[in-house]
């Protein structure tokens, strides 16, 4: 099975439709105030328009005024603009201003204003200046979703390896996340594609920063030596933990919590099924029988098929988070509760 990558253009071309419509407003708190319809749905008032509110914005207006969420979404719409119209009023009196980050008629993000933008397009440029993107390293996965950007880069040459006797071609590359509106950091990790079965591992994260005094100019060197890190020795330790995980048994119930976790993780009771199903479709085309191996595998070809790529993303670094780490470390959910 041929691994296809993507032309560098389709996602600069990707990232610049997104970016149609956006812009960014400092406004003083007392200059705004909030609606909400008889639909439920939010609407912000300012000097300069009025806009809806983004899922996102929503949350981040509630975390600002100090009033839960969850709470608020139990009260019928009467008394959610009573409480919102209480707590705004509040909040104002302190004084203070926001960033409005906004996408035509919407409002995507309610931030501090000392928020660092480090947008998807910055986060390009600076890949395309490092040497290795676009020679070593090829766009694989590429998704954009309201909260963030996810991209994986592989190096298209395959590195070949014997496992159980078999021959198997492993991509080595890096896994790379942003987002434009508070809900992730800049981060990159190293990540592991199987030639054979089309599983993506992604490591625990190799080079984070949060968006506070970013400095777009000293960005560029500390991605640079985090890529470099990620592909020379991240990825090869997870290629190797992944073939020690063929000599690793599953204790009796692990394998039942690790599904429920997976599932709590994903926000999808269902997911269990489906998890069941890949473990035992990987038993039997692998013959890897009850073993960390097979564990992890179906958890990554579960993720593949998730339609949502922040949910694919965190199952693929749970699946990896559960590989052996060379120093006898049992993964919790192999530890019954109680013990």
């Amino acid at each position: 099975m041929a691994v296809s990558f993507l032309p560098f253009d389709a996602v600069k071309n990707a990232i610049a439709l997104d970016d149609a419509q956006k812009a960014d407003y400092i406004v003083p708190l007392a200059d705004l105030d909030l609606e909400i319809g008889e639909n439920g749905a939010w609407l912000c008032l300012c000097p300069f328009g009025t806009f809806s509110v983004s899922s996102i914005a929503r949350e981040q207006i509630c975390q600002k005024l100090g009033l839960p969420l969850s709470y608020l979404l139990r009260c019928p719409v009467w008394l959610q603009r009573q409480n919102l119209s209480f707590w705004l009023s509040q909040r104002q009196r302190k004084g203070g201003k926001v960033l409005l980050r906004t996408k035509g008629e919407v409002v995507r993000a309610f931030l501090s204003p000392s928020f660092s933008p480090f947008d998807h397009r910055d986060l390009l440029a600076v890949l395309e200046s490092i040497p290795s993107v676009g020679e070593k390293l090829l766009p694989f996965q590429f998704a954009l979703t309201e909260k963030s950007l996810h991209l994986s880069l592989l190096d298209p040459e395959p590195f070949e390896v014997v496992w159980d006797s078999q021959r198997e071609k492993l991509h080595f590359g890096v896994y790379i996340r942003n987002s434009e509106v508070g809900f992730a950091k800049v981060a990159l990790s190293a990540c592991l594609h199987r030639h054979a079965c089309g599983n993506l591992f992604v490591s625990e994260t190799v080079f984070s920063k949060v968006h506070l005094w970013l400095d777009k100019r000293e960005i560029k060197e500390r991605l640079s030596s985090a890529l470099e890190k990620a592909f020379s020795l991240t990825a090869p330790k997870v290629a190797e933990a992944l073939m020690t995980s063929l000599s690793v048994s599953i204790p009796s119930g692990a394998k039942e919590r690790v599904f429920q976790h997976a599932a709590k993780l994903a926000g999808q009771k269902a997911l269990r099924e489906l998890l069941a199903l890949e473990y035992e479709r990987e038993k039997e085309t692998s013959g890897s029988g009850e073993t960390l191996f097979t564990l992890v595998q179906a958890i990554a070809r579960a993720a593949s098929q998730l339609p949502d790529a922040e949910t694919r993303f965190s199952l693929s670094r749970f699946a990896t988070s559960l590989l052996p780490k060379g120093n006898g470390e049992v993964p919790f959910l192999f530890v019954p509760s109680g013990r």
